[in-house]
């Protein structure tokens, strides 16, 4: 097997790549707003976020046209709060002795012309609404042609903590699973995991019957638990 790693921008070497010729694409894009690579025209610094949404439908659209017929596309995306950068939702705040991040976000997102200084990202937005970046570039590009198939909660038991303490800390982002056409290629063999219950039957309030009529586990019931949230475990449904 042959490796080979291309470098550079996205859209100009998937510009160079021929059509129909990938697999499989893997890739988290550049948050909105949430970090500074230091490179000119970088993703994720646009100075709203329909131009971030325009950017990546444009990138993925060359992504799929490379794209074999049976492949897929998995985009993994977090999300981002207005009026959060650098602390601009605070009236008269400036860059000052902010970070050069703090600086270069606040030159690209200008404070609206308004009492608390709030940012103007998306018209209805207010600051500290929760701006909902994935679905939005999800749905966007449904628009343009993909299949969005799945949304994948990515659950992380020790996330980065979080200084705010009017809600809870963010423990989960979201991974798509999209794909070019509507049948495609999918391994669900090679993730498949063992079920949770020993006995599902019982999982319905009797013992689990066998192929001769017998009852399995000498009739006994029981109930199932799990680690976690019961609601939500894979291998069985919740019992209240």
């Amino acid at each position: 097997m042959i490796v080979q790693v291309i470098e550079g921008d996205c859209l100009d070497v998937l510009r160079t790549l021929p059509a129909g010729s990938v697999h499989c694409c893997v890739t988290s894009p550049p948050y909105f707003g949430l970090r500074d690579y230091g490179v000119d025209g970088q993703i994720g610094l646009e100075p709203t976020l329909p131009e971030f949404i325009d950017t990546l439908v444009s990138v993925f659209r060359e992504v799929r046209r490379v794209l074999r017929d049976d492949g897929t596309c998995w985009v993994n995306l977090g999300d981002s709060y207005a009026g959060s950068w650098g602390a601009q939702s605070r009236h008269g705040s400036g860059t000052g002795r902010r970070s050069p991040l703090s600086r270069t976000q606040i030159a690209a997102m200008p404070q609206q012309v308004t009492n608390v200084g709030s940012l103007s990202k998306v018209p209805g937005l207010k600051p500290k609404d929760l701006m909902g970046v994935p679905w939005r570039v999800a749905f966007a590009l449904q628009e343009d042609g993909w299949y969005l198939r799945q949304d994948i909660i990515w659950h992380k038991p020790n996330p980065m903590p979080e200084s705010v303490t009017d809600r809870c800390t963010k423990a989960h982002e979201y991974i798509f699973l999209m794909s070019k056409s509507a049948r495609y290629w999918f391994d669900a063999d090679a993730i498949k995991e063992p079920a949770v219950a020993a006995d599902m039957g019982a999982m319905d309030g009797g013992a689990q019957r066998m192929p001769d009529g017998s009852k399995a586990n000498n009739g006994r019931n029981f109930r199932v638990s799990a680690k976690g949230n019961a609601k939500t475990f894979r291998g069985g449904r919740y019992i209240g």
